[in-house]
C-alpha cells in the first residue's frame, strides 16, 4: 500500500516571525494541534497539503515531508530493514498521535506519524483525519 505525504512540517528558530509572516504574506491561520506548541494549517479547498509549523530542535531552518503510516513501530522496523535509520525516536504528539523522524540511506529526513484513533474521531470539523490521511 501506498503512503502518501500528508503533510509538511516547517521548523523554526523563530517561531513568532515565521508564524506572522505565513499570516500576513499567504493568509495562513495556524492553529494548535494535538499540543500548544505544535500549530497546523489546514489547505482547506485549495489543492496542496495541510502544514505544521514548530520550533526548530537543532536552531536550523528546514522542512520535512511527513508521511502518514497505520502502524508506527512497524514503519519504524522498515525504515531499519531497507537501510535508513532512526534519528528521532517515537514520541507523543498528545491527541494528535506518535510520530518519529527517520532518515534514508541517502540521509534525507522524514517525518512518520501515526494518529491516535481516538484524535481522529474527536477531529473538530469532522474531515481533519481524512485531510491528514488516516481515515
Amino acid at each position: 500500500m501506498m503512503q502518501p505525504v500528508t503533510f509538511v512540517e516547517i521548523h523554526s528558530p523563530d517561531m513568532a516571525a515565521t508564524r506572522t509572516f505565513m499570516q500576513a504574506t499567504f493568509g495562513w491561520d495556524p492553529q494548535p494541534f494535538g499540543t500548544p506548541e505544535y500549530l497546523m494549517t489546514e489547505h482547506g479547498s485549495a489543492s496542496g497539503v495541510d502544514t505544521g509549523l514548530m520550533a526548530s530542535q537543532d536552531g536550523d531552518p528546514h522542512a520535512t515531508p511527513v508521511i502518514a503510516v497505520p502502524d508506527l513501530e512497524a514503519a519504524m522496523a522498515a525504515v531499519v530493514s531497507n537501510g535508513g535509520a532512526i534519528v528521532y525516536p517515537r514520541f507523543n504528539k498528545g491527541a494528535a498521535g506518535g510520530a518519529c523522524y527517520v532518515v534514508d540511506p541517502a540521509g534525507v529526513l522524514i517525518g512518520l506519524h501515526e494518529m491516535q484513533p481516538a484524535a481522529a474521531e474527536s477531529a473538530d470539523d469532522g474531515g481533519s483525519e481524512e485531510r491528514l490521511g488516516f481515515a
